[in-house]
């Protein structure tokens, strides 16, 4: 199968699990042949584990540190972030817990190459507390969705949805361990399909071929 070559950078705020995942699978140490290039990860805060996991597990992939966790930082954050696509030649922005956001202008400038994860079915359950409100609220099916970002939070042409039942037995604890592991497969997934050239996005609407 012909391989579409991908240049990404990944942006992480705290952890970094979904990061990981994703290097796991598709660094250049991990596999002979790399459908996606791992150009960089950018982290906003100075202090998130993810930069001393980086660091000590994958020396080839750029890090770069650029502070943003005021709202007057994200001029300075998305310029430096600008700096770095243009160096790589980025063909996408992988967000992987970056709990930051982003402006409108950068947003439109980058429109169709920004990627988001977000641990509910949207539209339902917006917000950084989604898989809490959907526990709160009593719902029997949550879910996680992969979308392109624009402007308006949590929304965007989606990608791929799928479905997490909640179980009388489920704590939130077991819900958020059920969606972390569906969140790390279907990365993986969209991945492979944007570097198979099997995922078109045209008039706002994604086609997976």
């Amino acid at each position: 199968m012909k391989n579409f070559h991908k240049n990404i950078i990944i942006l992480a705020s705290g952890n970094g699990s979904n990061a990981i995942n994703i290097i796991n699978n598709f660094s250049s140490a991990n596999s002979s042949v790399s459908k996606i290039s791992i150009k960089a990860l950018v982290c906003n805060n100075p202090d998130a584990p993810i930069i001393d996991k980086v660091k000590n597990m994958y020396a080839d992939i750029n890090l770069y540190c650029l502070p943003f966790k005021k709202a007057a930082e994200r001029t300075l954050f998305e310029k430096g972030l600008t700096e770095i696509i243009n160096k790589y030649k980025i063909d996408y922005i992988i967000l992987a817990g970056f709990m930051k956001i982003l402006s409108n202008d950068f947003v439109l400038k980058n429109l169709n190459k920004i990627i988001n994860i977000h641990p509910s079915l949207l539209p339902a359950f917006k917000g950084t507390q989604a898989i809490k409100d959907a526990f709160d609220y009593g719902v029997k099916v949550t879910g996680v969705t992969i979308h392109f970002v624009i402007p308006e939070i949590d929304s965007g042409p989606i990608i791929l949805q799928e479905p997490v039942f909640i179980e009388e037995y489920d704590t939130i604890e077991t819900l958020e361990e059920k969606i972390h592991k569906l969140e790390h497969k279907m990365y993986i997934k969209v991945l492979e399909l944007i570097s198979c050239g099997k995922l078109k996005i045209a008039d706002n609407r994604v086609k997976i071929f």
